[in-house]
């Protein structure tokens, strides 16, 4: 059904290319800088960096930093910085670090948004996979639940076990994979199952339609082309007869714990 349709959400890097956030938060003031953590985030982590950083480089004011999920705006993945000042530019276009500002990974224009104390970016956030079928097969983390564990028997042949943490799962396979030109969507695929196979984090909603807002910060753990998570095989669909159409054969992923 098209209501089981997932997204994923992905390539949130922050490295020395991208790490700053020119601002103004009063007319003619001084230019502030926010400098963002070097390293990989979901979605959901760098709003909360963002923030955290505009915060420190103000001092005086509080930033909201929120996404839009709602349908139909879950496509899109919007960002809107807001301020609770009576000012706020953001200088992605002129300040000193414009060239290595966050703008494009938030989905900004490499502009300068001025006349408002909240601004709403042009685009989605991060990059977007939204696969043209449902999942297949699909297992949530509430039915998919394992323990990190160590166990052991005793001289007295009693079990002694100690448990580390208990992880959630969730699975799927996605079919019907395209290859016909424009309307490809194998490439999208291959995109983002490279960037998976780093064994870096990225987000899943599980159903676009359902409930946008319910969202699994996952890693890749296994794939029928790497069982554990390094690698990924897709396999065309041609003992049903489908001469350009791909699958990923079902694919297990590791949400991952918060620990904030």
């Amino acid at each position: 059904m098209q209501t089981d349709r997932a997204l994923f959400l992905y390539g949130f890097d922050i490295t020395d290319s991208n790490q700053f956030i020119n601002f103004r938060s009063q007319s003619g003031g001084p230019i502030n800088t926010a400098t963002l953590t070097i390293k990989n985030y979901t979605c959901a982590e760098l709003l909360i960096e963002v923030k955290k950083q505009l915060q420190l480089a103000d001092g005086v004011n509080t930033y909201t930093v929120a996404i839009n999920r709602g349908v139909p705006n879950a496509y899109s993945n919007q960002i809107t910085i807001t301020t609770s000042g009576s000012y706020l530019d953001l200088l992605f276009g002129s300040g000193v670090n414009a060239g290595n500002s966050v703008a494009s990974l938030l989905g900004f224009n490499q502009v300068d948004y001025s006349g408002a104390t909240s601004y709403t970016s042009a685009t989605n956030a991060g990059t977007i996979l939204f696969p043209d079928f449902p999942v297949y097969d699909y297992i949530g983390p509430d039915e998919f639940v394992t323990n990190e564990m160590s166990k052991s028997v005793s001289a007295a042949g009693l079990k002694e076990t100690l448990v580390f943490a208990q992880m959630q799962f969730l699975e799927g396979n996605w079919k019907y994979i395209n290859n016909f030109g424009s309307n490809s969507q194998l490439t999208q695929w291959e995109n983002f199952l490279k960037y998976a196979i780093r064994q870096v984090k990225f987000e899943v909603t599980r159903s676009v339609f359902e409930d946008p807002t319910i969202v699994y910060p996952v890693t890749l753990e296994s794939t029928p082309g790497g069982k554990d998570g390094g690698g990924y095989k897709l396999n065309l669909m041609n003992k049903d007869g489908l001469y350009r159409f791909y699958e990923t054969g079902t694919m297990q992923f590791r949400v991952v714990p918060n620990v904030s």
